[in-house]
């Protein structure tokens, strides 16, 4: 896989491609009112749902408006909203989309996650063989973080038997509670670089290293996961902490108007200085070129077409 840091990627996005971002997402005649279109997210103060709302921003910057966004427990619950007909678009991890492929289509790849476990840096946690028998939250309820999550617990022998953690399903402000008042020896969270709510805490926290579960992930998902890292002074660590990355797709019902994905894909590249969260450290956006990358899931055929235009 080929990428870049996200600042990269915005310096690399060519004129011609900014300009054509001035395409209406409704695509209807002079004084019609735009299509209502509603993002599934995720959870208040999560990747997610920043994205959601530049993305919302700068739809209404080109004189576009309409884009709802949807908070949620994350990439499970999205699919589900897309599926009951409640949501047309929806944020979800690649791992949680592979797991049913149909019924839904791509607008693009957009950006990196990093699966993340926090744990006190005074507490018994410190290194990934400690969660042995511990209190863990793996995250929200139908996030794609739990998903993967327990993947990787599962790929470190941690669900079952005897070194099995005690798990729980904390909503993000649960979880930074349950944290900070120890009751829960380490929590997980998949999102881009930093969570606030994490820098925000008073106890000291650590990032565990994870990746010892890849080769198995890898062997049971091939091609969904990759070796990253969360940047050196993040979390106030000295060095570089290794890490599990995992790709996020913005994705559509199939029946979404072409006006409305071509808009998307022309708004995503053109607009893309603007879709990045104040403050954002190390989430990579991929090379244009990239986007198009969103196995199994297919594209949405006319952000297909709009890809081939911009690009060839």
């Amino acid at each position: 896989m080929v990428s870049v840091t996200r600042r990269g990627f915005l310096l690399g996005v060519g004129a011609g491609a900014a300009a054509a971002a001035t395409l209406s997402l409704a695509g209807c005649s002079l004084g019609q009112a735009p299509t209502r279109i509603r993002m599934a997210c995720g959870e208040q103060g999560g990747t997610y749902v920043q994205f959601g709302e530049l993305l919302r921003d700068a739809l209404d910057r080109n004189g576009t408006t309409g884009l709802e966004v949807v908070t949620t427990g994350g990439s499970v619950a999205n699919l589900a909203l897309l599926q009951a007909r409640d949501a047309e678009l929806a944020i979800v991890l690649a791992d949680a989309a592979a797991t049913d492929a149909q019924n839904k289509v791509a607008i693009g790849r957009v950006y990196q996650n990093y699966l993340q476990c926090f744990v006190r840096r005074d507490g018994p946690v410190g290194g990934v063989e400690d969660l042995a028998g511990r209190r863990v939250s793996v995250g929200a309820p139908q996030s794609g973080a739990a998903l993967t999550a327990r993947r990787v617990l599962d790929s470190l022998g941690l669900l079952e038997g005897d070194r099995a953690v005690v798990v729980s399903e904390l909503y993000l402000d649960e979880a930074i509670a349950a944290i900070e008042a120890d009751t829960v020896d380490a929590i997980f969270w998949s999102g881009g670089l930093p969570l606030p709510a994490v820098q925000d805490l008073d106890a000291a926290v650590d990032l565990l290293d994870l990746t010892s579960a890849l080769e198995s992930l890898d062997a049971e998902h091939p091609g969904v996961y990759t070796l990253t890292a969360v940047p050196a002074s993040t979390y106030g660590s000295a060095e570089a902490v290794p890490a599990i990355g995992v790709s996020n797709y913005l994705l559509a019902r199939p029946d979404l108007p072409d006006e409305v994905a071509r808009a998307l894909v022309d708004v995503l590249i053109g607009d893309a200085a603007k879709l990045v969260p104040d403050g954002s450290l190390g989430v990579q956006y991929l090379t244009a070129s990239n986007l198009i990358d969103t196995s199994p899931v297919e594209l949405h055929p006319a952000a297909q077409r709009r890809y081939r235009q911009l690009y060839g």
